[in-house]
């Protein structure tokens, strides 16, 4: 190597002080020796560390969200349809409409967990799209219930192309449900008979009771 040649790079690290000592060792055996901040260090060494791209590959249809970590996602899903088969404990309501309904998981090693579920309002979504209280049971705040049911095999994003309607497929109970969830004041059976026959517009004229809550607060995970 030629002269003068940096053979050791060495930083000391004081908790008790807001500076780096960083120390360069030469080959020539000249050694320099400065007090760096902190907070300019990290900037500096932040600057020139390249991250490999993080590639989603393709993405299923209804997808509102993704936030990439380095074991998994955080996915954002909305119901593409406005009406899908649901169970009330033993009875089937075919066809049932629905509100729209947002569904946020996280996907990890090809397990999801930390369902959380909600109802927006109609239309071109946005930051400040406007939340309800969600009208059916099994939600409390925006954490979904889904019992011992694993849901596993899921190593692609594109194979959530199907998870609301796996969610959705799974019975409702009574839990967490109360008739103050809606201005219909109704028990969970009487509203399932109800709704079966109405147009998914009616849970924005007659049946849904804002929470005070913005989209940013569901992708954010506030409840």
């Amino acid at each position: 190597m030629m002269a003068g040649s940096i053979r050791k790079a060495v930083l000391l690290l004081d908790p008790l002080k807001s500076a780096v000592k960083t120390e360069l060792i030469r080959e020539d055996g000249t050694r320099e020796v400065r007090h760096i901040p902190g907070d300019a260090l990290l900037s500096g060494l932040e600057a020139h560390t390249q991250m490999a791209p993080v590639r989603s590959g393709l993405l299923p249809p209804g997808v509102v969200s993704l936030t990439a970590y380095p074991d998994g996602w955080d996915v954002t899903l909305q119901n593409v349809t406005s009406r899908c088969t649901v169970w009330y404990h033993k009875t089937v309501y075919p066809d049932f409409p629905l509100p729209r309904l947002l569904l946020r998981c996280r996907m990890k090693g090809g397990m999801l967990n930390g369902f959380q579920m909600a109802v927006c309002d109609a239309g071109s979504l946005s930051p400040e799209t406007k939340l309800y209280r969600f009208p059916f049971p099994n939600v409390n705040g925006f954490s979904l219930c889904v019992g011992t049911n694993q849901f596993t095999g899921y190593d692609t994003l594109w194979k959530l192309r199907g998870l609301m309607h796996r969610v959705l497929s799974l019975p409702f109970g009574d839990d967490y449900y109360k008739p103050d969830c809606t201005r219909l004041g109704l028990s969970a059976r009487e509203l399932f008979e109800h709704l079966k026959d109405k147009d998914p517009a009616y849970y924005y004229s007659d049946v849904l009771i804002p929470n005070g809550k913005t989209l940013t607060d569901f992708i954010g995970g506030g409840v």
